[in-house]
């Protein structure tokens, strides 16, 4: 698992992240606003959000593989913040994930997660 401060504030970094995952050529299927959800049920909690991403081309490969870690994708970026305001993003690197089925040839998909975050990453 990989976590690091992000060098933004929250919302930046979710507009950065967004940016990053699109430029990157990764498709965001789906969004999950903690914070606001569970605003909406009475209950306060500091900024909270998941990207659900991928990409067709990589789910066939996968599915092509071993169709037993089809349960995998999409793929979660995590961002939160925490009780001093700091931001932190936190992921599972697809080959930590998809290692366990055998999966070849995703290799790269490890280098683009790498450079979704790069730039959102405080020194």
């Amino acid at each position: 698992m990989e976590i690091f401060e992000s060098k933004y504030n929250f919302n930046e970094t979710l507009k950065a992240l967004e940016e990053s995952i699109k430029k990157n050529n990764l498709v965001i299927i789906n969004t999950i606003n903690a914070q606001e959800r569970l605003a909406k049920a009475g209950f306060s909690i500091k900024g909270n959000f998941i990207f659900e991403i991928f990409r067709p081309d990589y789910a066939y490969k996968i599915f092509s593989q071993n169709l037993k870690a089809g349960i995998e994708p999409p793929l979660r970026i995590y961002v939160f913040e925490d009780s001093d305001n700091k931001t932190y993003i936190e992921y599972y690197k697809p080959s930590e994930v998809f290692n366990k089925y055998n999966i070849k040839d995703i290799d790269d998909l490890d280098k683009i997660f790498d450079s979704i975050v790069a730039p959102l990453r405080k020194n």
